[in-house]
């Protein structure tokens, strides 16, 4: 006999942002995501895990440096403020204290690796649970994890807080779709730990979703991050840190800026590879058009602000980095191509129609992410597998060229100051060093603080001075016994020489020699 039982309102409308929450029984997809994600996590890590660009290798030495001392800097004598990213280094840091519990050794390296495979579970969970409220396919999470990790500004930054901020924005737009706002501000909180400028895209999606705005996600957000910004603030001596003021002032990479890189310098290094990040951005933009339409936004009121929010936030980042002036470092493009393709990839799946039969339905989802991956594969190059080097690479040496330069040199200079060429992170960690320049020594920071200063405007000023003002302006540079060179031409006699040869900048030499 037929069952009377009235229809659900997803079931009268059709409106799949109206679909019922999931209950205890449908937890166990998405964890089967989640786990599918976790296995496609480790697979990349292990082609990308030699390919580790040399700021990568600047976070891990602040990971090192926590799990094994407790000790905030790049290197292990000196107290520092240059990761960008405090919640990145905390949370590597702890899986490696973690895993360093079980190997009786600190390797960041590894710890990266098993929260590459946490992250990318996260992602596909989150996006999961998302798409099983929308009355979708749970296979939608896979194609967002394969377009993110074709994403060249992504795979050319693993290690940075590129995938946390993946992630944590998958977790941010579930806890809108599904009006959470404890869990809003709990991720919100995490995000501006793990950069600050993330609050634009917060509070873009804050204020577009009814459903968490009020006191509770902004008070919560609040008490995940005033602790660490107290502590920085206080200890280390500015609650925001140093790479805003080294970044700013370097201002561009020649006439390459941040507003003009995608059209400029990354779209010289191939068309194909830029598509990979702007074509889901743009589908992002097509989604975030359409759901304007007062129709449209009617029909999916539950994720129509989620995902404009998205979009204005990415678009809002993008502006003011822009308006920053900085370099088109690829790392910068991360939050505004993951934030609109994440909108891209869950209005394919709310708009595009659902097939009926059950065995069709991870179909599309599951196409577009092997589609992302064969293009990632064409347009990964001559690179081998394992990647040598990542596809957007700018570095003067291969990472495995600082890995075996930054070895010898420690048994060269043994407990010696050695001044960096120019790149430090991988020839630092590789070193164990006391190897200095403005990223490791605060002596050298505070000259660009105040130099930083007074190049700025009146708000610009008060608001540095306010940041720096338990920053200790009497530190001074520390005096190095060596020197490391990088250069294309002659050497000097007597140095010690590596021959490098990068992709990115051809065949040189890195010497070190003697401080006069």
């Amino acid at each position: 006999m037929a069952s009377s039982a009235p229809p659900t309102e997803h079931e009268r409308t059709g409106d799949a942002s109206a679909a019922p929450p999931a209950g205890r029984r449908d937890r166990r997809p998405v964890l089967g995501w989640a786990a599918v994600g976790a296995v496609a996590g480790g697979l990349f890590f292990l082609v990308v895990s030699r390919a580790l660009i040399d700021d990568t290798y600047i976070t891990l030495s602040y990971v090192r440096n926590v799990a094994a001392d407790l000790h905030w800097g790049l290197i292990p004598t000196e107290t520092a403020n240059s990761a960008t990213s405090p919640f990145n280094v905390l949370s590597l840091a702890a899986v490696t204290w973690l895993v360093s519990l079980v190997t009786g050794d600190v390797r960041p390296v590894l710890g990266l690796g098993i929260a590459t495979v946490a992250w990318c579970a996260l992602l596909t969970g989150a996006t999961a649970a998302t798409a099983r409220r929308l009355g979708r396919s749970g296979a939608w999470s896979v194609a967002l994890l394969a377009v993110v990790l074709a994403n060249p500004f992504v795979n050319s930054a693993i290690g940075l807080e590129v995938l946390p901020i993946a992630a944590l924005l998958a977790g941010l737009t579930w806890a809108a779709v599904a009006g959470r706002p404890v869990a809003f501000g709990l991720l919100a909180g995490v995000l501006v730990l793990t950069r600050l400028d993330l609050g634009v895209i917060v509070a873009a999606v804050f204020l577009l979703t009814p459903a968490v705005r009020g006191w509770r996600a902004p008070v919560l957000a609040t008490a995940v991050v005033l602790p660490w910004f107290a502590f920085s603030w206080t200890v280390l001596g500015s609650a925001i840190p140093d790479t805003f003021v080294i970044k700013t002032l370097q201002r561009s990479f020649g006439d390459f800026t941040f507003a003009n890189g995608p059209f400029t310098l990354w779209l010289d290094r191939g068309v194909l590879q830029l598509s990979l990040a702007f074509v889901p951005a743009l589908a992002g933009l097509a989604v975030a058009v359409a759901l304007a339409v007062p129709r449209v936004r009617r029909r999916h009121p539950g994720v129509a602000g989620p995902l404009a929010g998205l979009v204005v936030g990415g678009l809002a980042w993008y502006a003011a980095y822009s308006l920053l002036q900085v370099p088109p470092y690829q790392w910068y493009y991360v939050p505004t191509t993951v934030a609109l393709a994440t909108a891209g990839v869950l209005g394919a799946a709310l708009f595009l129609p659902a097939p009926r039969v059950r065995a069709v339905r991870h179909a599309v989802p599951l196409g577009l992410a092997a589609l992302a991956v064969a293009l990632l594969a064409v347009t990964s190059g001559d690179r081998p597998v394992p990647w040598d080097r990542p596809v957007y690479f700018g570095a003067w040496a291969l990472p495995e060229e600082y890995r075996e330069i930054g070895a010898e040199v420690a048994a060269i200079v043994g407990g010696e100051t050695v001044e960096a060429p120019g790149e430090i992170g991988t020839l630092a960690y590789a070193c164990g060093c006391e190897m200095v320049d403005y990223f490791s020594d605060r002596g050298i920071a505070v000259g660009l603080v105040e130099e930083r200063t007074e190049q700025a405007g009146p708000l610009m000023r008060a608001l540095l001075d306010a940041n720096f003002a338990r920053l200790d302006r009497g530190d001074r540079p520390l005096t190095p016994e060596w020197r490391l060179r990088w250069t294309q031409g002659a050497v000097p006699e007597g140095a010690y020489t590596w021959p490098t040869d990068s992709p990115a900048t051809g065949p040189a030499t890195i010497y070190l020699e003697r401080v006069p």
